[in-house]
């Protein structure tokens, strides 16, 4: 979280819930209702740079100084300039990832091993619990609900939460919540399966939270089918 803010207001960040929903709420509970959407900005800004952090790499544009500039506005320009600003770091990662930076810096000469795989879906799965609502509703009805003998399926529990039936499409967030299933699915059976994600794939799971509007839920349905595609010559072979 920006330093200043968590100093003066000595906030609980994203990362320390477990739940995303949880955290929101605390953030409105807790945060003045003027300032609300600003402090969400912040914590996403922060959740591109942890990303470059964990990849050791260098962000692409100059984050302090647009930061230090924006922090001096008035809201609402201070708000809509941050979210600005992130859809530009969010255009630039992806740019920089596209032009060739090999996913985790691997060295030339070393072999990702099977842990080193299960290990990179865990750290990807660990973050969408925390920084995705519809991926934490997913992983709530995988572990509490699905098990039992009987039990809702998985469109059920969203139409429920959205209202909507999530295959007509009528519904953005649910179709969104719809996707975000099939991906946690896909994404437990490359963990163990120990099966390589494709280029930059985890790059695009992990900013799609980030994203918003239509962009979002076209980039979760090339998202599953890009795992799926990815699947298909692992099982033919």
């Amino acid at each position: 979280m920006d330093k200043t803010m968590t100093d003066e207001m000595k906030m609980k960040s994203l990362t320390d819930f477990s739940d995303p929903v949880n955290w929101r709420k605390y953030v409105r509970k807790s945060v003045p209702a003027e300032d609300v959407e600003y402090f969400l900005a912040v914590e996403r800004t922060q959740l591109f740079l942890r990303f470059y952090e964990l990849r050791e790499m260098k962000p692409p544009i100059d984050v302090q100084t647009e930061l230090d500039r924006i922090t001096m506005l008035r809201e609402p320009q201070r708000t809509e300039a941050l979210e600005a600003f992130n859809d530009r770091f969010l255009a630039a990662a992806t740019m920089q990832l596209m032009l060739g930076i090999k996913p985790f810096n691997v060295p030339a000469k070393h072999s990702v091993t099977p842990i080193d795989l299960r290990t990179q879906i865990a750290t990807l799965l660990d973050h969408l619990s925390r920084t995705s609502p519809c991926y934490a509703l997913w992983l709530r009805y995988a572990k509490e609900i699905e098990p039992a003998a009987k039990h809702p399926s998985w469109d059920e529990i969203v139409a429920s939460k959205y209202g909507n039936d999530p295959s007509k499409n009528t519904n953005s967030e649910a179709e969104y919540a719809l996707l975000i299933g099939q991906l946690g699915q896909l994404l437990v059976h490359f963990r163990d399966d120990k099966l390589p994600l494709p280029p930059l794939l985890y790059e695009r799971i992990w900013f799609l939270d980030q994203l918003r509007g239509p962009e979002r839920n076209l980039q979760a349905r090339a998202v599953v089918q890009g795992l799926i595609e990815a699947i298909k010559p692992c099982a033919s072979a």
